[in-house]
């Protein structure tokens, strides 16, 4: 069974695949390729509440690499701008996204031997999760 936490990037990593990418996103790091990944980065419950709900403001790192630097640094930052600029989001079993914010913008991290450029941003997912009842 899928953690809600991990449901919830699931859904945003949907969002990401259904937009026009060089690229599918993965989770964990980057491969060999050109390509996008992201993680879960520190988080906590921002609020818990009596009934065991809880507020968890998740910062999710978006990474990716990429031969351009322009086609690479345009992609994420699209990502960021239409995951931010959306006004619905995902709902599943348990949980669901409230908002959508960009904590990091993209930045160039780094550059590979073969020249691929490497850039990283955070999202902060919002996500309200529901306990299941006793």
């Amino acid at each position: 069974m899928t953690s809600k936490i991990n449901a919830a990037v699931e859904a945003v990593m949907d969002l990401i695949d259904g937009m026009d990418n060089f690229a599918s996103i993965t989770r964990g790091a980057l491969g060999t390729g050109d390509g996008l990944a992201c993680e879960i980065a520190p988080s906590t419950p921002l609020e818990v509440y009596y009934d065991k709900n809880a507020f968890i403001p998740l910062t999710l790192a978006l990474n990716g690499k990429h031969h351009n630097l322009q086609v690479l640094s345009d992609t994420l930052n699209n990502i960021i701008d239409t995951l931010t600029r959306r006004t619905a989001y995902p709902a599943g079993d348990g949980w669901e996204i409230v908002d959508i914010t960009s904590g990091n913008l993209p930045r160039i991290i780094g550059r590979e031997d073969n020249n691929a450029w490497l850039m990283a941003g955070d999202l902060i997912v919002k996500v309200y999760r529901k306990d299941d009842e006793p």
